[in-house]
């Protein structure tokens, strides 16, 4: 066997064939190994291109749901605004109730409003569905997925606004015991009961209400400032996908 090796090897050497072959191989290796650069680099891109949609598309659902974080802020801002000239109007008629009488009727008008509140919740659908199909990083930029992850691990339903729902249901309990009169009892439940009248109410110089509407003034002032703070960070984040994603497209 080694002999007839010797003997091809012999006569390729001597026609000069053997680098003629030579010079063949090592090119269909380079073609190969071109190849097979060329197919790799396309199934990078390939993959880069899908991860680019993913992202997109991941910010588009993230963006559509700021948007309506910012409906929602708008709401709070305005109820809050509403029940600030509510409560500034039952003042006003307290402080008239002094040499007039009270029309309790009036008040319980403004229950609605009174006892009432608005709380903000981000919608947060498209990025919990980032976080369970763990793909965060498919956000590029780093200061967008920061701030995002940021925006989403803040707890608005603890601190100012735990306040705010605690204040208004404490003053529609403190309010309830003014309101239960024998003329509300009556339209009610058609009975008449041994209880104060609504024409001798005292709720104008009662303490507690007065306290407690002052009260929820002061944290629904902290709540505007949350909300205010909020959509600032809403806006920055809108700025930063409307950035990032026109960059991708």
């Amino acid at each position: 066997m080694i002999p007839f090796f010797r003997k091809i090897r012999y006569r390729l050497a001597k026609d000069n064939q053997f680098f003629k072959y030579s010079r063949y191989a090592i090119g269909e290796i380079l073609l190969v190994v071109i190849g097979i650069l060329i197919a790799l680099q396309i199934n990078q891109w390939n993959d880069n291109r899908i991860k680019r949609n993913l992202e997109v598309e991941f910010l588009m659902e993230i963006k559509d749901n700021l948007l309506k974080d910012k409906a929602q802020i708008d709401q709070v801002l305005k109820f809050n605004k509403k029940k600030e000239v509510t409560i500034q109007t039952i003042m006003y008629s307290f402080e008239k109730a002094r040499t007039d009488a009270f029309d309790l009727n009036t008040f319980s008008q403004h229950m609605g409003v009174l006892g009432s509140y608005e709380h903000f919740l981000p919608n947060r659908t498209a990025f919990d569905n980032l976080l369970d199909t763990e793909s965060v990083s498919l956000i590029s930029n780093n200061d967008l997925r920061t701030l995002l992850s940021k925006y989403y691990k803040f707890d608005f339903m603890s601190g100012t606004q735990e306040t705010v729902s605690y204040r208004a249901r404490s003053f529609a309990e403190t309010a309830s015991s003014h309101l239960t009169t024998k003329e509300s009892i009556n339209r009610m439940y058609g009975v008449i009961l041994d209880l104060k009248s609504s024409t001798n109410t005292q709720i104008q110089k009662d303490e507690n209400i007065i306290t407690s509407m002052v009260y929820m003034s002061v944290v629904m002032s902290y709540q505007n400032e949350l909300m205010t703070n909020t959509l600032a960070d809403v806006n920055l984040n809108l700025d930063l996908i409307e950035t990032h994603t026109v960059k991708k497209k």
